[in-house]
């Protein structure tokens, strides 16, 4: 019997006030033979923590497991994958598609209909990978849980959302019917971990410009847009981490006012848009332009170019070759005009004849 992958998956979002946002959903592929190995390094790179969670663990200042729990993936995994929103609500509307009104309806609204399309897209990306095991992170508490079981529904209504649109690829063909989503608690589960330590690698580059995390995982990851699957470049190998940063222990004074966790109130905070959040929804737009819009968009791009090329060299001639002026103590005399001239002369009391 033929042995599938498995994969792991876990979000990560950036929404706050000045800021485009993103929504990133990632995924661990294993081998479903190394899934054994794969965890059992986890546990061990957790250590004495019992449990994982790279943002808690970031702002209580334990890198070290952060990075050890990113070499195992980079050490374990057959890929990684990223599907991302960006900007946050891109081709939403401003209204909740859950039916809640005023601001906080709105920010959950942008942030389920980004985790929908980018798990559709992430469904479609691992379904090429022969992925048959999909473990989802589950976003409903321990109560909800209990109160479903006692309903007798097998999931919460936090997460029916998801099954809906694994439903949807499925009915309309463009997942394997032997694909299972299977809703999991990430507290427990070390192949999650796995995946959050990717999701926050990534958001980490995006929200402070710092790629020195997610370059531990690059060389066995893909970056793509949630919308139409486009590759993405979060940062360019071997790019140098930005100007003023110090270690990963000890942050520059910019990179920590740019820090935020995973998760975020519903009232966004002010937020300094980086380099690399930039590049990428700059990139993610371009991917979702019609073909003929880019190349528009490209010829407008150049004539502008040209354009302020022209003024600025007309503005460096005028500098260095400036207008001739008068001299007022010497003007120069207008021309005089010259008498007009006749042909033909005639005196007082002499006909002309005028031909017709």
């Amino acid at each position: 019997m033929a042995a599938y992958p498995t994969a792991f998956v876990d979000e990560s979002w950036l929404q706050q006030r000045s800021s485009p946002g993103a929504y990133l959903m990632s995924a661990v592929i294993i081998d479903q033979d190394g899934v054994a190995g794969a965890e059992a390094a986890a546990i061990k790179a957790a250590g004495v923590h019992g449990s994982y969670h790279s943002s808690v663990l970031y702002h209580r200042g334990h890198v070290g497991t952060i990075e050890a729990m990113l070499d195992v993936v980079a050490e374990h995994a057959g890929w990684s994958v990223i599907s991302a929103q960006v900007p946050l609500n891109a081709g939403s509307g401003e209204t909740s598609p859950l039916g809640r009104a005023g601001p906080r309806g709105n920010l959950e609204g942008q942030r389920e209909r980004a985790r929908q399309v980018s798990l559709e897209r992430l469904l479609r990306y691992l379904n090429e990978q022969r992925v048959r095991d999909v473990y989802l992170e589950s976003r409903a508490s321990p109560a909800e849980w209990q109160q479903a079981r006692a309903a007798g529904s097998r999931l919460p209504a936090t997460d029916r959302n998801d099954i809906r649109a694994y439903r949807r690829l499925l009915d309309a063909g463009a997942i394997s019917h032997r694909m299972r989503l299977i809703h999991v608690d990430g507290r427990a589960d070390p192949g999650l971990w796995m995946a959050d330590a990717v999701a926050w690698s990534a958001g980490r580059a995006i929200r402070a410009d710092e790629p020195q995390w997610w370059n531990r995982v690059a060389d066995v990851a893909t970056v793509i847009e949630a919308t139409t699957g486009t590759e993405l470049h979060l940062n360019e190998r071997g790019a140098a981490p930005p100007e003023g940063e110090r270690d990963p222990h000890n942050l520059s004074q910019s990179a920590q006012a740019m820090f935020s966790p995973p998760f975020y109130s519903a009232l966004p905070q002010e937020h300094q848009v980086g380099a690399i959040l930039t590049s990428l929804v700059a990139q993610a737009e371009q991917a979702r332009t019609p073909a003929g819009d880019q190349l528009n968009r490209e010829v407008l791009r150049y004539v502008q170019q040209i354009a302020q090329r022209v003024e600025q060299l007309s503005n460096t001639v005028e500098r260095i070759v400036p207008r001739s002026r008068p001299d007022a103590t010497n003007p120069t005399p207008d021309p005089v005009s010259p008498a007009p001239e006749h042909d033909h002369l005639s005196s007082p009391g002499t006909d002309l004849d005028v031909g017709d």
